[in-house]
């Protein structure tokens, strides 16, 4: 959000950044919404990763990638083995990711964040959340494709307008 104080344009990060993820999250949460929990196991080839994973893999690292820019360590929020519905997964993993994104100040998109042993470098949080985004959104497209292979043709936008 950017906004004019005193004939200077300034910008949020945060509130920019939270924009961004809530237009692509709303999207990957309809997507997972489609997905029927009892073929959770279907791919669209046999090289692919199975849908349930793949929606599990979208949230959790976008989950990740948050809690790095705060200078967390990697968790997750639900263990391989629990059986809680997909879509109540991508409510909670959303819940949560925005509340860390959310509890940043302007100074922590700046800090730098050791994520050598994942990016093979040192980056501002504002680049890992960055970098975490479009992860997300190269998995979304993953997502479109194989929602569609499961036989939905009424799909939402790319993004959430």
């Amino acid at each position: 959000m950017k906004m004019t104080i005193g004939g200077i344009t300034v910008s949020n990060r945060k509130e920019d950044f939270l924009a961004t993820f809530r237009a692509h999250r709303k999207v990957t949460n309809d997507l997972i919404a489609l997905i029927d929990e009892k073929k959770l196991d279907f791919a669209p080839t046999d090289t692919s990763m199975p849908v349930g994973k793949l929606a599990n893999h979208i949230l959790e690292a976008t989950y990740t990638f948050a809690r790095l820019a705060n200078n967390q360590s990697p968790a997750k929020l639900f263990d391989d083995d629990d059986n809680t519905e997909l879509k109540s997964k991508a409510s909670t993993y959303t819940q949560e990711t925005e509340k860390l994104i959310a509890s940043m100040s302007e100074e922590d998109f700046d800090k730098t964040i050791d994520v050598s042993d994942m990016l093979g470098e040192k980056l501002p949080a504002e680049k890992v959340l960055e970098t975490g985004m479009h992860h997300e959104i190269h998995h979304k497209g993953q997502l479109f494709v194989y929602v569609r292979a499961m036989g939905h043709d009424d799909l939402p936008y790319y993004v959430s307008l």
